[in-house]
């Protein structure tokens, strides 16, 4: 007998497992992407998902707060490398953190170092089976309120050696003195990044590696007992970096030729190490022929970054150029400076974003006593300031005066409504109510 279209046989299709019924490596590969406590609780979905976790080429120990305990987190990682089948890992990521709160008397484990106290293990045994990213952090990334919370360094000691890893990602880690920062064992390490790390009880943390592409190092701690020594960054097939200096001294690049793109961040405590006026780190000039793209940020007081900048010979290829406050304060030299050894500049992004302080065009400290005019390649100048900033329309003037025409100059004002929201407006540079302050002769 036929069934009907409505029949049981109809709202048997409908139940069917769809999800279960697909092959083991897209759902292990769709586990991936699931903290490991959530892809083992899958095991009892049905039978059909029983030992898919045992192959999930992901290792995510993160989302640490949802166990009781270290102690507890720390007993189902190891059941977990224990039990898992030794298949290639294509992504490690371990979150391993321990708030202040938690840390010495009173603290929820015996032990106070619990949290971070097979780490090394962890990371040796992701290296073992040939993972290719590896993300070590001392905070959850899903876990917006633990940005708020004091956290202490994860501790590194176990060296990174493998010729299968390609990204490495360290967020809030403390090297330890057996921690070496030699990524040579790591052939095809192309990304690299290196965020609030620490290097206190290094006695060398010099970074190199023949293979690495992309750097970034954001927001380290380079203070040593030897605050003249410098750390050495050696990375020949460089192409992108991003250095924000905070604290200690910056560090010093060996030759970089492949190097396309660079933003750079300089705090004035990155620099504390500067002892007289002969003092210079030579960043620039380590940059300067080679990079296309240059970022170029940092506090108004940076005297040693002006010194630097008297070193370089040209940026010959330099296109697009990132400015802050810096160029243009107590005068505006050093962004003229720039400019006349910049023969292929083709735009110009000025962010003027300090309290208005009077500048003078110049104060003579640069050689700008022979004549020039800027890249006949420049199609733009951005400049984006506060409401009413006359150092916009001072540079305006300057740049107009060395052969920018006024059609190629853009002046964003960051003005506030009466209802406290900002907005951006356009402005020109005869805008001010007294144009012959402004007349461009």
């Amino acid at each position: 007998m036929r069934r009907r279209p409505g029949g049981r046989g109809a709202r048997r299709v409908r139940g069917a497992d769809r999800l279960g019924a697909l092959p083991d490596a897209v759902l292990q590969h769709v586990l991936s992407f699931l903290p490991s406590r959530d892809a083992v609780r899958t095991s009892v979905l049905a039978r059909r998902w029983r030992h898919q976790w045992k192959s999930v080429p992901a290792l995510r120990i993160t989302g640490v707060d949802a166990f009781e305990s270290a102690r507890h987190l720390n007993g189902f990682v190891n059941h977990l490398i224990v039990l898992r089948d030794r298949t290639t890992l294509h992504a490690c990521e371990i979150v391993a953190y321990l708030k202040y709160e938690d840390y010495g008397e009173g603290s929820r484990d015996d032990d106070d170092e619990e949290r971070e106290r097979y780490t090394d293990l962890w990371v040796r045994y992701a290296l073992s089976c040939h993972a290719r990213l590896l993300r070590l952090s001392d905070h959850d990334t899903d876990n917006h309120e633990a940005k708020h919370e004091v956290l202490r360094s994860v501790i590194l000691a176990t060296p990174i050696s493998s010729p299968h890893l390609t990204t490495l990602d360290f967020d809030g880690v403390h090297f330890s003195d057996e921690c070496s920062l030699d990524f040579s064992g790591c052939p095809n390490l192309e990304t690299l990044k290196m965020s609030r790390c620490s290097f206190l009880s290094v006695l060398s943390y010099d970074i190199s590696s023949p293979s690495v592409r992309c750097l970034s190092i954001t927001d380290c701690d380079f203070r040593r007992i030897d605050e003249k020594k410098q750390a050495i960054i050696s990375v020949p097939s460089l192409v992108y970096l991003e250095l924000a200096a905070e604290r200690g001294m910056v560090p010093a690049f060996e030759s970089t030729p492949s190097l396309l793109s660079a933003s750079i961040k300089l705090e004035d405590s990155a620099h504390s190490w500067i002892r007289d006026e002969k003092d210079a780190s030579l960043l620039l000039e380590r940059f300067s022929d080679v990079t296309t793209s240059l970022d170029l940020i940092a506090d108004r007081q940076q005297l040693a970054l002006r010194k630097d900048l008297k070193l370089c010979a040209t940026f010959t290829k330099l296109r697009i150029l990132s400015l802050n406050d810096w160029c243009v304060e107590p005068d505006f030299g050093p962004l003229l400076y720039i400019l006349r050894r910049s023969p292929s500049l083709e735009k110009l992004r000025l962010r003027l974003s300090k309290p208005y302080l009077a500048a003078e065009e110049t104060d003579g400290s640069y050689d700008l006593t022979e004549p020039f005019l800027v890249s006949k390649h420049l199609k733009v100048v951005e400049i984006k300031c506060r409401a009413k900033d006359e150092r916009a329309h001072r540079i305006s003037k300057a740049l107009c005066s060395y052969g920018v025409s006024a059609d190629k100059i853009n002046i964003k004002e960051r003005i506030r409504s009466s209802n406290g929201i900002y907005y951006e407006s356009d402005t020109s540079i005869h805008s001010y109510s007294d144009p012959e302050k402004y007349q461009l002769d």
